[in-house]
């Protein structure tokens, strides 16, 4: 059966992916094509490249933000050069159609502000534009155009795996409606906010996940201490819905 799988944006919440892959693998999960956004574009490129999800954990514990961007100023506060610098270094300048598995990504055109599914090019170069979100992020350019992060306009790409005719799509989502807020925080309204928009331009996506795994995070979505909890958390979610599921081979 070919089976694919999707994952969302979600910034330091996407490491929750890794709990996911983990679990997919335990019930002798092997896809046949990794697709993603923002946050699910690094987890995804890395395990296309032939991380494990223990050593993507890792990876991901070892980072912070001094490693992944520094002050811009030109187009977003900070600009995404570190993180770039660690894909670099992680996969090499590859292109995307050499990974080990097929994988595909999201952006957005800052020009054209459409959509772009990515499945060639440089993997360190669009994963990068992948998850440049203004106005925290600088855009990424590449060949004289801007990308911005892929999420604002397509969170959860799971037409990339139907595409490419997957049987089962297998989709793992960090971005959830969580009731909990403080209305005088003006980085929790802003958030919130943005958050709403995410949810909407997912929802539409749904009807191409055939089995689709919420994980419910209150979280910040900044908070690298929180990375180990999110995996493990994810980790049984999946088993869970993935025994539950009637689509589940």
């Amino acid at each position: 059966m070919k089976i694919g799988v999707t994952l969302s944006g979600g910034f330091v919440k996407g490491t929750a992916h890794i709990g996911f892959l983990k679990a997919l693998e335990y019930k002798g999960f092997a896809p046949s094509f990794v697709c993603g956004s923002s946050a699910g574009a690094v987890v995804g490129v890395l395990y296309c490249a032939g991380y494990s999800p223990d050593e993507i954990l890792e990876i991901a514990k070892s980072v912070s933000w001094r490693k992944l961007a520094s002050p811009s100023f030109r187009g977003g506060l900070f600009k995404l050069d570190g993180l770039y610098r660690e894909l670099r270094k992680l996969v090499g300048d590859i292109d995307i159609r050499e990974l080990k598995i097929p994988f595909g990504l999201a952006v957005v055109n800052l020009k054209t502000l459409r959509v772009e599914f990515k499945k060639e090019g440089s993997a360190p170069d669009f994963v990068t534009a992948s998850s440049s979100i203004p106005p925290l992020f600088s855009p990424w350019e590449i060949n004289g155009k801007y990308y911005v992060d892929g999420g604002i306009r397509n969170c959860l790409p799971a037409e990339m795996a139907k595409a490419e005719g997957v049987e089962v799509n297998v989709c793992s989502n960090v971005n959830t409606g969580i009731t909990e807020f403080n209305p005088n925080s003006l980085v929790n309204v802003s958030l919130r906010t943005s958050l709403a928009s995410v949810m909407e331009n997912q929802e539409r996506r749904f009807p191409y996940c055939d089995i689709i795994v919420n994980h419910r995070k209150s979280e910040s979505p900044f908070d690298f201490d929180l990375i180990d909890e999110f995996v493990e958390t994810a980790f049984s979610d999946t088993l869970k819905v993935l025994e539950e599921s009637k689509l589940w081979p």
